[in-house]
């Protein structure tokens, strides 16, 4: 084992491993790959960051900034963000964290931040809490939470979004997020992934699906012709010798799998490395071969005009 004492952490004795900082690697690249689970991925790396550096009886660093700051270097995250996770994690504990895996509304990391930390509160709000003695900012945090468990009870509540559990506490919209922007906003920032996400969530939303389709039942035929179009990346004359096989559903399900290609290749060495173990790393080296002679081949049938090479 490997140890590495951060060097304005040697006087308190402060030590993290090579260990930790693997897991810690692992944990982070787990957060950029799993944008569906964030919430536990966060919560994990919190309670992580408290093993490095647990908090103080006064809930501060306790001289252990600096500590944070370099394992937060190690692990690819910034030292912002790692005492933000550290400090949500402190203040979710066991009890809340169990309510919120057995409800069946779906709550973000978003949610969880503002109920632990009041993120979005006014400044002026957030400064008198933090000046309160501990037992009264408990209460303030608590009252905050049971607003969250009060809205996991609400009949055929599916989800609580950011923007209206901000809405419930008093807390202001963060600037230029989905949740602040008008419709024309929101158009013209579609190319932004958080922006593109929020709108996905909210058109995928049950509740959503099944308000369009009541108000118009020509949606769903509309959704569909416009999928079809999307599809067709060729149309075929008539007379063409090859039949068409594919169908509309086989042309989205390719498109995934471009997809996916496409986010696999952006990933970068390290975090691959982070990630996989030598056998997949060798198969993955060994399908990157295969892939260099696939696309050779498709691009070869694709200028002699030969649709159907195998």
């Amino acid at each position: 084992m490997t140890d590495w004492i951060e060097p304005c952490a040697r006087e308190a004795g402060t030590v993290y491993s090579s260990e930790q900082v693997e897991h810690g690697r692992k944990l982070v690249a787990r957060d950029d790959l799993l944008t569906s689970e964030k919430q536990r991925t966060r919560l994990e790396i919190g309670d992580f960051l408290l093993d490095v550096a647990p908090m103080g009886n006064d809930e501060s660093s306790d001289g252990s900034r600096g500590l944070i700051a370099a394992f937060a270097r190690e692990i690819g995250i910034t030292a912002e963000m790692a005492r933000e996770y550290r400090c949500v994690s402190s203040r979710c504990d066991g009890a809340l964290r169990q309510a919120l895996a057995e409800s069946d509304v779906t709550v973000s990391y978003s949610v969880v931040r503002e109920a632990a930390l009041g993120f979005s509160l006014p400044k002026d709000v957030r400064d008198a809490e933090n000046a309160l003695p501990k037992e009264d900012r408990e209460l303030r945090r608590r009252a905050r939470w049971e607003i969250l468990l009060g809205m996991l009870q609400e009949p055929d509540r599916r989800r609580v979004t950011a923007q209206e559990f901000r809405a419930a506490i008093g807390a202001r919209p963060i600037p230029n997020s989905p949740s602040a922007m008008t419709p024309e906003k929101i158009v013209e920032q579609l190319d932004r992934p958080d922006v593109r996400s929020a709108v996905m969530a909210s058109v995928m939303e049950p509740a959503f699906l099944v308000e369009a389709l009541a108000a118009d039942p020509m949606v769903e035929l509309k959704v569909r012709d416009s999928l079809a179009q999307a599809a067709k990346v060729v149309t075929p004359t008539e007379d063409s010798s090859a039949p068409r096989e594919t169908d509309d559903r086989l042309v989205l399900q390719f498109r995934r799998r471009v997809n996916l290609l496409h986010g696999l290749v952006e990933m970068h060495p390290e975090q691959v490395i982070n990630i996989a173990d030598e056998h997949m790393l060798n198969d993955l080296e060994s399908a990157c071969e295969g892939v260099t002679h696939w696309a050779r081949r498709l691009h070869s049938a694709r200028t002699s005009g030969q649709a159907g090479v195998r």
